[in-house]
């Protein structure tokens, strides 16, 4: 069940996926494709690199995953339209993504092929959501003409603690024009009803995410008090004046990298849904982004010291190769893990 909810999310409400689990489906994603860009009358080019991106998509879903699900939307940015494709599935996910992505190697990371590499350098964004043992989300968008992204890519990555099947960790990203909202929550303890809690306010950020931080946090707070509790960062970035502002409670950490040095957002010890928010003030803080930037949050899965200020070969990496490398490298074998990254373009 929660597993399903994730698919939920990953696909939309108005979503009309379709399923894949042979080569007739791979067929059937690359033809609504090109329906979908025949009546919003796109270019060719852009429809057939769609396509082509949907092929990669689906045959990775095939290779790692044996069935997932497929769906192609209109988006549009600045009154530039393009095409958006979602590949979600149930599978393992991948647990080696920066190979993945590298061109020439398939999304199972075993055999060759143009694969995730080939979506990355054909789209003209690309977000992952990668959850060990959970499932896998990937959406690129092409555009008629590259528009000014908010940011190069958002990945997320996660695991759950060793031995589960689900975490009690959970994130979510929303864009828009102005800008965009990121979180990560950390259900309390790990297993299905830790993911509850997580999932809960999750579902509470995004019904209430164009709320100011402060009244999303009373509402959190007022929603999760029939669950276990959470813990929760929320970032926003807005595009206009180039701020960030973040709102963290409890042992979950956001960090903005700028080249040699780091942000460290504070956060404010309490748990959401059990009664401690009327005793506390809850610090909001804002700090200015500045071009090439990488925002990076995550649970208490990773050790609470863990930073990567200086270390400028891996922050020049793709957002998902940041992400693998923090889970593999910063976090404990005691709890489940999650982390959120977000890089800003030049």
């Amino acid at each position: 069940m929660e597993k399903r909810v994730l698919i939920a999310r990953w696909l939309g409400s108005n979503a009309q996926s379709i399923a894949v689990y042979d080569e007739a489906s791979v067929s059937s994603a690359r033809q609504r494709v090109r329906n979908v860009g025949q009546q919003l009358n796109l270019s060719k080019e852009v429809i057939e690199t769609t396509a082509l991106i949907a092929s990669e998509l689906t045959h990775n879903q095939l290779s790692h995953a044996k069935q997932g699900y497929f769906a192609v939307r209109p988006v549009e940015r600045k009154r530039v339209k393009g095409l958006e494709v979602i590949a979600a599935d149930l599978g393992p996910g991948i647990e080696r993504p920066a190979l993945a992505i590298e061109d020439g190697v398939s999304g199972s990371g075993t055999g060759l092929g143009a694969g995730l590499g080939a979506v990355r350098r054909l789209a003209d964004e690309v977000e992952f959501d990668n959850r060990i043992s959970e499932g896998l989300c990937i959406t690129a968008r092409k555009f008629e003409t590259r528009p000014v992204s908010l940011c190069g890519e958002i990945a997320i990555m996660g695991r759950p603690f060793p031995g589960e099947a689900i975490s009690g960790d959970d994130a979510v990203f929303f864009q828009s024009e102005s800008g965009f909202i990121a979180a990560v929550s950390d259900g309390l303890g790990h297993g299905p009803e830790a993911r509850d809690a997580s999932n809960q306010s999750i579902e509470v950020l995004s019904h209430d995410r164009e709320l100011g931080l402060e009244q999303i946090l009373t509402n959190l707070n007022e929603q999760l008090g029939r669950t276990r509790g959470c813990v929760m960062s929320i970032v926003r970035f807005n595009r206009v004046n180039g701020i960030c502002e973040s709102m963290s409670v409890g042992d979950v950490h956001s960090h903005l990298y700028k080249l040699r040095d780091a942000h460290l957002f504070t956060a404010t010890p309490l748990v959401l849904g059990t009664g401690q928010l009327s005793k506390q003030r809850v610090h909001i803080e804002t700090a200015t982004v500045e071009p090439d930037s990488v925002l990076v949050m995550f649970t208490d899965g990773l050790k609470s010291r863990t930073t990567i200020k200086g270390q400028l070969d891996l922050l020049r990496q793709p957002a998902i190769s940041i992400a693998q490398h923090l889970l593999e490298n910063h976090s404990r074998p005691d709890d489940d893990a999650l982390v959120l990254v977000a890089r800003f373009l030049r």
